[in-house]
């Protein structure tokens, strides 16, 4: 058995508020011995490609503005990811789920990559630097999370 082939992949803007935890989950995680790949995406979605290097899983984690109390983390599986409501009026290019539809479509090989999703609810993404208290203090527990099940996890 080999050890686990994980992509995180952390999402957003960090001259946006609460919409930088994607990035700052990333850099939690770089700071601790974790067997995952964690990389930083900006606001594009589309640059997936450029970044996987064959994991069978990329874990995305991002602000998702679901109505609920700020530093609320949401959790989505693969299919759950692909189902999000299709807003265009967001920071990405493309929505999450209509950018990795169209990767799929445009990159065969990454049909098989298997998605899941760590989503901060934002108490603000207004222009600014730094997180909310209630969402920095989600930042080590996603971390965490993440830490904990790649370490429970293995593939053949």
């Amino acid at each position: 058995m080999s050890g686990p082939s994980i992509l995180v992949a952390g999402f957003g803007n960090d001259f946006a508020e609460d919409d930088g935890v994607g990035a700052a989950v990333v850099d939690h995680l770089r700071s601790q011995p974790v067997g995952v790949r964690a990389e930083s995406c900006a606001t594009d979605s589309l640059t997936l490609p450029g970044l996987w290097r064959g994991e069978r899983e990329i874990w995305l984690v991002d602000a998702v503005i679901r109505r609920s109390s700020p530093g609320t983390i949401h959790r989505l599986e693969h299919d759950e990811v692909f189902s999000l409501p299709q807003r265009h009026a967001t920071v990405h290019h493309l929505s999450l789920p209509e950018s990795l539809r169209w990767i799929c479509h445009t990159y065969p090989e990454m049909r098989r990559v298997r998605y899941r999703l760590w989503g901060v609810e934002p108490a603000s993404i207004t222009l600014g630097e730094g997180l909310s208290k209630p969402v920095e203090a989600a930042v080590p527990r996603v971390s965490g999370e993440i830490q904990s099940l790649c370490s429970a996890m293995t593939f053949v």
